[in-house]
């Protein structure tokens, strides 16, 4: 069984720029988890903690499926 390496806000910001060039601060997180519309995460007390295959999730939602043209995005944006 692996061990999962919990990453505090801190850390989340900084592996989901180097992961999934995405710049998001620890403060837009923290704001992001208070309105439900950021990634998943977990309490150990008052400490917030992410689970990287969490945040992976995440940023793919975010992101969104590749397309070939701008019009291909614009038709699966009006088809969702």
């Amino acid at each position: 069984m692996d061990t999962v390496r919990y990453l505090n806000r801190k850390e989340a910001s900084e592996y989901l720029l180097e992961r999934h060039g995405l710049r998001r601060t620890p403060k837009y997180l923290a704001k992001l988890g208070s309105n439900g519309t950021g990634p998943a995460f977990h309490k150990a007390n008052r400490h917030v903690l992410y689970d990287p295959a969490e945040l992976d999730v995440w940023a793919a939602k975010l992101i969104g499926p590749s397309a070939l043209s701008a019009l291909g995005h614009r038709l699966r944006a009006n088809a969702a």
